[in-house]
């Protein structure tokens, strides 16, 4: 269950109701939620940041809150995730992987399968 959207914005929660923007993404795509077992990547988030080098996209700090927002500001996405020190640095990707069954909050597009 893949979904997509062209552009957010992502944020990260710092304190008990303080969300500070990390950067805008572009051609987010969410690879799906499959429930695994401890310690293994439970889904993941790939996109194109702007600002790759945002102090909040440290591949070795601990898990955060992360969310992400539609082009008007509401909140379309939210899970407890860790940036994935395995990204494609150079595609000027990244990937935020989930450690958390995610909120859908808002209006993700499902991703069409693949001709075969």
């Amino acid at each position: 269950m893949a979904r997509q959207i062209s552009q957010c914005r992502l944020e990260a929660k710092t304190a008990p109701d303080t969300w500070v923007p990390v950067t805008t993404l572009h051609e987010a795509e969410w690879t799906g939620f499959a429930p695994a077992g401890c310690g293994v990547d439970q889904g993941r988030v790939i996109a194109t940041p702007e600002d790759p080098r945002h102090a909040l996209l440290d591949p070795d700090a601990l898990d955060r809150q992360y969310r992400l927002l539609d082009v008007e500001g509401e909140p379309l996405f939210e899970f407890l995730g860790f940036v994935d020190d395995r990204r494609p640095r150079g595609k000027g990707q990244i990937i935020l992987g989930l450690s958390s069954p995610p909120e859908l909050l808002g209006a993700w597009r499902e991703l069409q399968p693949a001709a075969g």
